[in-house]
């Protein structure tokens, strides 16, 4: 890693630490240089804005919170159920753990939030869609169901649902609504040759024991 590869790592992971801690909206550039003892003119040599900084933070997050579905996924030891349960607990608790920055995009920096929007559409469409053909090889998903419908089924309703207003409305955290919103989905698609449906207090996806 190069001088300056390194320094916008740790501006980037200081950036991201701050947003968490403190939302975006409250953090300025000025804070930032603070906290990494770094000159504003070096701060703003590797990012001309708060908004530039703040997307690349947003694509440095997907692309872990990417990374770590991608291993659930490959992860052999576990069963499409287990890895479902994972899939859908490790997605919910990174969006319960980043609302209230989410909450401050939306309201007070809508370029970012409609960036944060279409990243998380393209890592839905990548992940879940790989995650679906999973399913249909391993049998647990109906095969004769087209999944480029049930990505778009699932984009609709992370679109739709997965928002700081609306889970404010529903009064649910991501953590309750996101395993409920996948389970309408797959009971729908999964297969079942006469077995019984899953308990209600089951994470959906899961095999019964």
């Amino acid at each position: 890693m190069t001088e300056v590869d390194d320094a916008r790592a740790r501006i980037l992971e200081k950036a991201e630490q701050s947003f968490l801690a403190h939302g975006y909206s409250r953090v300025t550039m000025d804070d930032i240089a603070t906290e990494l003892r770094m000159s504003k003119k070096t701060l703003y040599r590797h990012f001309s804005s708060k908004e530039e900084l703040g997307e690349a933070a947003i694509v440095a997050i997907l692309a872990r919170i990417g990374e770590e579905l991608r291993a659930l996924l490959e992860d052999e030891r576990r069963d499409f159920g287990e890895r479902l349960e994972a899939f859908t607990r490790t997605l919910a608790g990174h969006y319960g753990r980043g609302a209230a920055v989410l909450r401050d995009l939306q309201r007070d920096a809508p370029a970012l939030w409609h960036k944060l929007l279409e990243l998380r559409r393209q890592a839905v469409q990548e992940r879940f869609g790989a995650f679906v053909a999973a399913g249909v090889k391993a049998g647990v998903l109906r095969s004769d169901v087209e999944p480029r419908l049930v990505i778009r089924m699932v984009l609709t309703l992370v679109d739709q649902l997965l928002r700081p207003d609306v889970l404010v409305e529903l009064e649910m955290t991501a953590e309750q609504l996101y395993p409920r919103m996948l389970g309408v989905v797959l009971d729908g698609i999964r297969a079942r040759p006469g077995g019984p449906p899953p308990p209600a207090n089951k994470p959906r996806g899961t095999r019964s024991r």
